[in-house]
C-alpha cells in the first residue's frame, strides 16, 4: 500500500513539475509577464525538484552536492564561454554559501 501511494505521489509531482515547465516557457513568450511572475515559476519548480528528489531516495544535500559538482565541472570545460562561466560561478557561490 505505501509503494502505491509513493508512486501516485511520484506521478503527481512529476505532472506538476512539467506543468510548471510549461508554465515557465509561456511566460517566456508572453511579453507582459513580469519578472516577479517568472520568479514565481522557478521558486515552484524548485520546490518540485527537491520534493521529487527526496521521493526518489536523493536528499536535498546531495542534490545541492550533486548540482555544485556539476557547476565546477561547467566552470573547468575549455568550451564554455565567459559569459557561461560567470554565470556558473554565481550560481555556484549562492549554493555554496547556503550550504
Amino acid at each position: 500500500m505505501e509503494i502505491a501511494k509513493n508512486i501516485k505521489m511520484i506521478e503527481g509531482l512529476q505532472c506538476e513539475l512539467l506543468s510548471l515547465v510549461s508554465q515557465l516557457f509561456l511566460s517566456m513568450q508572453d511579453s507582459n509577464a513580469t519578472t516577479a511572475q517568472r520568479a514565481e515559476i522557478l521558486a515552484n519548480i524548485e520546490v518540485m525538484v527537491y520534493l521529487l528528489s527526496e521521493k526518489l531516495g536523493v536528499s536535498p544535500k546531495n542534490l545541492d552536492q550533486k548540482a555544485i559538482s556539476r557547476m565546477k565541472l561547467g566552470i573547468l570545460q575549455q568550451d564554455s564561454s565567459e559569459q557561461w562561466r560567470a554565470s556558473l560561478l554565481g550560481v555556484l557561490h549562492h549554493l555554496e554559501n547556503r550550504a
